[in-house]
């Protein structure tokens, strides 16, 4: 339960501090004297998202501090232990400050930071806030839906078949991915086997393309080449008969000058090298000879190999060419198979996700024959003695929440025919029921305290009255809060809190007091006739004793 909050900087509330009571505490106060912003300040402690315009004017922060108790046992210890968060005395403080330039601000569970996905995990376990439009919510099959399953205790039956689900639509994604890279496959499929046959016949290596141009230049540049050739033999030969008579020449001259011996030896390695060049153009003009067959054989080969450049500019361009198409048709070959397996697994999990929708609706047509027995009995309390409550099952498609769509059907009145609470035209009579669906869902819920903003709205007289007896049996078992304009339902709390605006310095604040006993007797006679008349004080008294 909240055994205290403090709110700093947060609207019109400049600070302010409440210790609230066990049981039934009512919040009271004039239109426009911040009531509901009190609210809005601990929404922000339940993981709301934060607004920097919050932060009251000239302030840099707002702050949000609550202690709130656990209770033995309560299944939130798990998420504290998890985190290494202990309670002091069963109690932990929870804190949130906003900043007014937007920066990021803090949120924290007994002084260590928590995101605020993990705050709506804290807090949705130990607090219900029902806002002043909330019962609107009703109308949402969805919303409809969530009751259902909150009663019938479905959350580990729904996440399964949620993750089950989940599973299937992701297999079905993937099946749908294979199927469209087949399509696009097949697509190819013609053209890039007959490319891999083409150039798997021609079977071209790289640089080839240049060595068959060398090939041809040599051919097609016979004559020229070899009466060139002819020329060279004939100048190295003369060059050699010459280079003999110089070395002889030289050994001779060495008998009289051994100085000439480095010389000597020069003009016998030229000798040798001249001789090797002889030889070796030699056998170029040996080996020379023209072939039109051979000609005629290359070129055509080079005409393969450049038909070949539409699947790339260069050879090597070719061979990639060929190699990503084979891989590609080889992938085509593996995706069909992996198709296959894959349809298979669709198949089971198909039949996991409809055996687990086929348990879960099991249970809400179960459990709805309970609900909608305790929900009439609750209404009959508030109000609606003849009202008639259904809870309706129709068999739907596989969806992220099973294969039920259900739907709250409602005859207020004797005589009427059920229709779909969204048909219901009476705020009063939505608000009835969110009350009358809250106090069931109590017995089987571990939430610590209620909150209620102006749960009273659009009643009054027996009906009012019959609301605050509600509340009252609701506070018996855990704590309450309410927002309230009636008299009636202040008159039966445990504690008042009375919320007033005033004006200092040129600015508005919101306060709040604990209202003793004298204090509630004023403010009831305000909340009966507006004014603290003898007789609404009179009134106020017995009201507040009778209760």
């Amino acid at each position: 339960m909240i055994e205290s909050l403090q709110i700093r900087n947060f609207a019109l509330i400049e600070n302010l501090e409440i210790d609230f009571s066990k049981g039934f505490n009512v919040i009271t106060g004039e239109t426009g004297a911040g009531k509901s912003i009190i609210l809005d300040a601990l929404g922000l402690l339940l993981g709301e998202k934060a607004d920097s315009q919050a932060v009251r004017t000239g302030a840099e922060e707002c702050v949000v501090n609550a202690l709130v108790s656990i209770p033995q046992g309560h299944s939130v210890l798990d998420f504290l232990k998890e985190r290494g968060i202990e309670a002091e005395d069963d109690s932990v403080t929870v804190r949130r400050v906003v900043r007014a330039n937007g920066s990021r601000g803090l949120i924290s569970i007994q002084g260590q930071s928590v995101s605020r996905n993990e705050l709506v995990c804290f807090m949705d376990s130990l607090i219900d806030m029902h806002s002043q439009h909330e019962h609107q919510s009703l109308v949402h099959f969805d919303r409809q839906r969530r009751i259902l399953d909150s009663y019938a205790r479905n959350q580990e039956l729904v996440a399964s078949y949620q993750q089950s689900y989940q599973r299937l639509l992701a297999m079905e994604q993937e099946k749908s991915d294979f199927e469209d890279r087949l399509r696009k496959a097949q697509m190819e499929k013609d053209y890039l086997e007959f490319a891999v046959s083409e150039i798997s016949k021609v079977d071209p290596h790289p640089g080839e393309d240049q060595e068959i141009k060398d090939q041809i230049a040599v051919i097609s540049n016979y004559e020229m080449l070899s009466e060139n050739l002819q020329l060279a033999i004939n100048a190295v030969s003369s060059a050699k008969d010459l280079l003999f008579d110089a070395e002889s020449d030289l050994v001779k001259a060495m008998k009289a000058d051994s100085t000439l011996a480095d010389l000597s030896g020069r003009v016998e390695s030229l000798r040798i090298e001249n001789e090797d060049v002889f030889e070796t153009l030699r056998d170029r003009i040996s080996n020379l000879s023209f072939s039109q067959e051979k000609l005629d054989s290359l070129q055509e080969r080079l005409m393969a190999i450049r038909r070949l450049r539409k699947y790339g500019a260069m050879i090597e361009d070719v061979i990639a060419f060929c190699h990503d198409a084979k891989n590609t048709l080889h992938s085509a070959e593996k995706t069909e198979i992996e198709l296959s397996r894959l349809e298979n697994m669709i198949s089971k999990q198909k039949n996991e996700v409809l055996d687990l929708a086929q348990k879960l609706s099991s249970a809400r047509k179960k459990a709805a024959l309970v609900l909608q027995k305790l929900i009439e009995a609750s209404l009959s309390h508030l109000g609606m003695p003849s009202g008639k409550f259904i809870i309706e099952i129709l068999p739907s498609d596989l969806g992220p929440n099973g294969m039920d769509d259900v739907n709250f059907l409602i005859s207020p009145n004797k005589g009427e025919p059920p229709k779909l609470i969204s048909q219901i035209a009476s705020g009063g009579e939505l608000s009835r029921v969110m009350l009358a669906i809250k106090t069931v869902l109590a017995e089987v819920d571990d939430t610590q305290t209620q909150v209620f903003d102006e749960v009273d709205a659009g009643i009054g007289g027996t009906v009012a009255q019959a609301v605050g007896i509600q509340l009252c049996n609701l506070a018996r078992s855990r704590q309450v809060v309410v927002i309230t304009h009636l008299a009636s339902i202040a008159a039966m709390a445990d504690a008042q809190f009375i919320v007033s605006k005033h004006e200092e310095a040129g600015r508005t604040f919101s306060c709040i007091a604990f209202a003793d006993e004298e204090s509630r007797i004023h403010e009831i006679a305000r909340m009966l006739s507006g004014d603290e008349n003898e007789e609404s004080l009179r009134h106020a008294q017995a009201l507040l004793h009778s209760s």
